[in-house]
């Protein structure tokens, strides 16, 4: 296969690793009704990309009616939605018959799923195929009008991201089950642990961009390419270690032998790609849900942190449908050989190098929240962010302070004097041993930061800090301004804001402190649905506890879901 275009080899991949029978086109023929006395047949063609999640099973069809605003505007589908219509499919046939669905009066969308366990309900813990009918590769899904002629051919593309492995090994690095997670141990230095990752996870690489960054986070393929795939190339630079280790996971995952074709794309996954998962966040055109708490000293006495740091984090947003960032959550037990880097845990993606959640073997903890950002231009020579957060949980130990971080930060600088980019409410913290500001926040944006410490806004509760995703006083007039930047705050970021400030400040005036049980209750009180992982972490023991959304098709409620402890020490070999 040496010799065949990367489009030949998907072809072939399809070919041989499907079932003949789903390999095949499959065509369902639908009625939609025009009018009371007028219907039009419609060839609807379903289709295998080869990824799992396709077998010679039966095929459900779904069909879900929008709603409109008075002014005929369509109300596009929550994925709740979503979700509760994929478990009453409107059909269930055999794969390869053919039928005919009535469409209701008005708009609707269609979706479709490979039924792998018969059960006549859409599984994505399986995982089972789904698609939906969209006019463009990794689009939302297309309104289907029946007061006007639609096309006479209509295509439905079924996908699945691939299984996690259980085990595998590639030099000094590993990929292992622990306690029901995925551990991946890099060790060596930027080239050996990029070429490490590359190996052990290039398909699930591969799935993460194509069903949570292209399909859910830009809503299509060309909008990725022509807009922030190009943003990368212009407005940033990558240092030198970021390039060698991002250049050699590419490298591990052509070795692999994973296919790299793209098919929304019509190209192979490239360098440009890898960094997009990494810098995400270099723009918001996402929901930002994340919440944030940090505790430590008389606000700890008497719990089973006994009077040391403990810090709570919520993940919201990443929520792709095919809950790709529940399956895909990795810990990267990462272990440089560089002089003078420490271990740190990242709890990511598969294809991050960078982070935005990390703690390091001497109980720095790094997370960061989407923040917001002031008017002004798009500035060049930034970094991502991200890397930023990397590097310093590969530096700073017990004793970091404030100025050393507002130092690390600088030193990112874009050519507008920022290194936030479109905004960014990062909590540090160290484990506490009578230290002054062994916690503290950076608010920012691409065009500078401030540092935030206890009690300088409200919740005035000493030794305790909140962040959700507007500032509190980079960009804020007054320090109890509901304006930032001269902006309204959205609903969501002050609502979990002011419910997780005034439980704490309630809970400060009646003396009740707060270890793990209450730290896990705060972080229910600020959850909506939409938090794909929880991180607790406590850094004077150097432990952590986690807890990730289930794989039903229902939201995302991890901090309600079964919490799983670790050792630090516990991921390293």
């Amino acid at each position: 296969m040496r010799n065949l275009t990367a489009k030949d080899r998907l072809t072939h991949r399809i070919r041989s690793s499907v079932p003949p029978l789903t390999a095949l086109l499959l065509c369902f023929t639908h009625t939609l009704c025009l009018s009371a006395n007028e219907s039009v047949k419609i060839s609807v063609t379903v289709q295998g990309d080869g990824t799992p999640g396709l077998g010679d099973r039966q095929i459900g069809v779904i069909r879900i009616p929008l709603r409109e605003t008075p002014d005929g505007k369509t109300i596009a589908l929550t994925k709740p939605e979503i979700f509760a219509a994929t478990q009453q499919p409107t059909l269930i046939r055999p794969l390869g018959s053919s039928f005919k669905v009535a469409l209701q009066s008005g708009k609707q969308v269609l979706f479709a799923f490979c039924d792998s366990n018969r059960n006549g309900r859409w599984d994505p813990a399986v995982p089972e195929a789904i698609g939906w009918y969209t006019a463009s590769p990794s689009g939302r899904p297309s309104a289907i009008d029946s007061r006007t002629r639609p096309a006479n051919k209509l295509t439905i593309k079924l996908s699945a991201p691939h299984p996690m492995p259980t085990s595998a090994r590639f030099g000094a690095s590993s990929l292992k089950k622990l306690k029901g997670y995925t551990v991946v141990h890099l060790k060596g230095d930027a080239e050996a642990r990029g070429l490490a990752h590359g190996r052990l996870l290039a398909p699930q690489i591969i799935d993460f961009f194509r069903f949570y960054i292209l399909e859910d986070k830009f809503g299509g393929a060309q909008i990725y390419e022509n807009g922030f795939a190009k943003f990368l190339h212009s407005n940033f630079r990558y240092p030198t270690g970021y390039q060698t280790e991002c250049k050699a996971v590419i490298r591990g995952m052509n070795e692999s032998g994973c296919e790299m074709y793209i098919p929304e794309l019509g190209r192979d996954f490239r360098l440009t790609d890898l960094y997009a998962i990494s810098g995400y966040i270099e723009t918001r055109a996402m929901r930002s849900s994340c919440t944030q708490f940090a505790a430590w000293g008389d606000r700890t006495l008497d719990t089973d942190v006994a009077g040391g740091m403990i810090t709570g984090r919520n993940m919201d947003g990443e929520i792709d449908l095919r809950k790709v960032t529940v399956s895909h959550f990795v810990l990267f037990a990462v272990e440089p050989t560089e002089p003078n880097q420490k271990k740190y845990i990242s709890m990511m993606w598969p294809g991050f190098v960078a982070t935005i959640s990390g703690l390091n073997e001497d109980g720095f903890y790094a997370m960061e929240n989407a923040g917001l950002t002031g008017p002004g231009k798009t500035v060049q020579d930034m970094v991502h962010f991200s890397w930023t957060m990397r590097e310093a949980l590969a530096t700073f130990g017990p004793d970091t302070k404030p100025k050393q971080m507002q130092e690390l930060v600088d030193s990112f600088d874009n050519s507008a004097g920022g290194s936030c980019g479109p905004g960014c409410i990062t909590l540090f913290a160290t484990p506490y041993t009578g230290q002054s500001s062994p916690a503290y926040i950076l608010e920012g944006d691409r065009f500078g930061d401030a540092m935030r410490t206890d009690s300088e806004v409200f919740p005035y509760v000493p030794q305790a800090l909140v962040a959700s995703n507007h500032h509190r006083k980079y960009g804020v007039a007054t320090r109890d301004s509901s304006l930032v930047f001269g902006k309204s705050i959205s609903f969501s970021s002050r609502w979990r804001y002011e419910a997780g400030s005034h439980k704490l400040d309630s809970w400060y005036r009646f003396g009740k402190t707060i270890g793990t049980e209450q730290m896990r209750e705060l972080l229910q009180t600020v959850a909506h649905g939409t938090t794909e992982y929880s991180i607790i972490t406590r850094p004077n023991a150097r432990e952590f506890d986690v807890a990730i959304a289930s794989m039903k098709a229902e939201p995302w409620d991890a901090p309600y879901r079964k919490w799983t402890s670790f050792q630090f020490s516990e991921l390293f070999p």
